[in-house]
């Protein structure tokens, strides 16, 4: 029979977890008295614990002298294994202490969504009594974990598992710079958007199940033409709107993404916007969803939400 398997009971591991901040100090410190003085405790504390927990294993973890602290080989291996388990425990509580904070909402959201629209209105968040970090992040945030507390995601949805609140629906629309139209003698629409090779798209629209792409903008649009190639491929939808603001060609845009390049003058619409499957959600865990920070966080994204397709409205 195994000593330390069959034997063992309960309160034997209890003790040793309890006695892992002591005998990680002891370690340390190859002394009792300064690992007493770490702990804050009394010296004769630290010997009467020590014995305690020597008697209950039935084993001798460490060899005292008058002026030196040895480890035994069971002691090496309790004391190594209390220290790899502070290692553990101080990151952890320095996480909780994070995540208890009031000040501070760490918001994952994807890059295009913080570059075109999070980014210019964070410093309104403020006013609403709220302190935002940004994480940007194109795949899923998983809350089991990160330290992330709530996410902004463009999908169908909804996400199981986690609490998902609907921010907005969602239109594509097709959108060209002023200066790429310098010298194209027919600007009508339907000319424009025939010149397929002039098409910019974003690839991780045309395989994400989003329904952001052109193929779907010129089916609902009843426009399309086979077949087509897209002039130039971006691995970001902020970057193929950018292009597009340059002057390489026409873009494919969608709500929240091309609101302030077009009140700036640097985009303007072709054709109809169309609707799609996918929106715009905040979601979070169960428990964060409870919070008071989470209203204030939800309330504050719908309003900016709004007052962007508001703009785009009046733009239109």
């Amino acid at each position: 029979m195994n000593k330390f398997t069959d034997e063992t009971d309960k309160e034997t591991v209890n003790r040793l977890s309890q006695a892992a901040p002591l005998l990680a100090a002891i370690v340390d410190e190859l002394n009792f008295t300064k690992a007493a003085e770490r702990l804050n405790v009394q010296q004769s504390a630290i010997s009467h614990r020590v014995r305690a927990l020597e008697e209950k294993l039935g084993l001798t973890l460490f060899e005292r002298s008058t002026k030196n602290l040895r480890l035994t080989a069971a002691g090496k291996i309790l004391c190594e294994a209390a220290r790899q388990s502070m290692s553990v425990w101080q990151p952890a509580l320095d996480k909780l202490e994070k995540n208890q904070s009031a000040d501070q909402i760490r918001l994952s959201l994807p890059s295009s969504l913080a570059m075109k629209w999070a980014i210019p209105i964070l410093p309104n968040a403020s006013s609403e009594g709220l302190s935002i970090s940004l994480e940007v992040k194109d795949d899923l945030t998983d809350f089991r974990h990160d330290d992330t507390d709530a996410a902004i995601r463009f999908g169908v949805g909804p996400y199981p598992g986690l609490h998902a609140i609907h921010l907005t629906h969602c239109k594509i629309q097709a959108v060209v710079s002023p200066r790429f139209l310098n010298g194209v003698v027919d600007q009508s629409e339907q000319a424009l958007l025939e010149q397929k090779m002039s098409l910019l798209s974003d690839r991780r629209g045309a395989k994400d199940n989003t329904g952001y792409h052109w193929q779907n903008y010129f089916e609902k649009t009843g426009s399309l033409i086979e077949p087509f190639t897209c002039k130039h491929q971006f691995d970001r939808a902020d970057l193929m709107i950018q292009a597009a603001v340059s002057g390489m060609g026409i873009g494919l845009g969608r709500t929240l993404l091309i609101e302030n390049d077009l009140k700036a003058g640097f985009l303007k619409t072709l054709g109809p916007s169309v609707n799609i499957e996918s929106s715009y959600w905040l979601v979070c865990s169960a428990n964060f969803a409870q919070s008071k920070r989470f209203k204030l966080l939800q309330h504050w994204l719908k309003k900016e939400i709004q007052a962007t397709v508001n703009q785009s409205h009046a733009i239109q």
